[in-house]
């Protein structure tokens, strides 16, 4: 069994303290993201993060969750 993954090192858009998706796909690629941190990377979130900066420095006004998937993108591409 597997520990849940901790959220706390991440800087996630919330409302009134909960996760805030204004999309389902939002929460699709929030979930994505989380499984292939706790499974690819054992949930060393690092490898997500490096990529998500990298994806907002690429483009800063890309809308935030957007961000999220080409993170994850990247992430999932640099897999072996």
């Amino acid at each position: 069994m597997s520990t849940p993954l901790s959220l706390s090192g991440l800087d996630l858009p919330r409302r009134n303290g909960e996760l805030a998706f204004d999309a389902p796909w939002q929460s699709t690629v929030f979930a994505l993201a989380a499984a292939v941190i706790e499974h690819a990377f054992d949930g060393d979130r690092e490898p997500f993060r490096q990529q998500l900066i990298a994806a907002i420095a690429a483009q800063p006004g890309r809308p935030y969750w957007e961000s999220w998937t080409a993170a994850l993108e990247a992430l999932v591409q640099a897999l072996p």
